[in-house]
């Protein structure tokens, strides 16, 4: 069976968007002061190949949610530094958009109270 170049390409940036995603839902997760509360996840994706096949624009559309707020905040990102670009913009929602530290201005305490401590 012979694959078409189109495909082959778009499932190699579709892995390296799926590991960044999941190494970034792991950090918050195991995070001692956010415990899991984000979770960052694909809503869509659009793929085009260059005219001369050189390489491919691969977009996807993220989704964050904050698990305790129930707000969810969407971006379209591109296949250039996933990973970056991805903590960059869910630090930007957590911090400016939502305002986190507003509505919960110590975290910190909660989580000693709930027994969570810093590594």
């Amino acid at each position: 069976m012979i694959r078409d170049m189109k495909t082959l390409k778009r499932k190699k940036y579709q892995r390296a968007f799926n590991k960044a995603i999941r190494k970034f839902n792991k950090n918050i997760k195991d995070d001692w002061l956010w415990n899991g509360r984000f979770v960052m996840r694909q809503a869509a994706y659009d793929y085009e190949m260059f005219h001369d096949k050189s390489g491919a624009l691969f977009h996807v559309l993220v989704e964050l949610k904050d698990m305790k707020t129930g707000k969810v905040e969407t971006k379209w990102l591109d296949n250039y530094d996933f990973s970056w670009k991805a903590y960059e913009w869910a630090n930007y929602c957590i911090t400016e958009t939502w305002d986190v530290w507003l509505e919960d201005p110590n975290p910190n305490q909660q989580a000693r109270l709930e027994g969570r401590v810093p590594d």
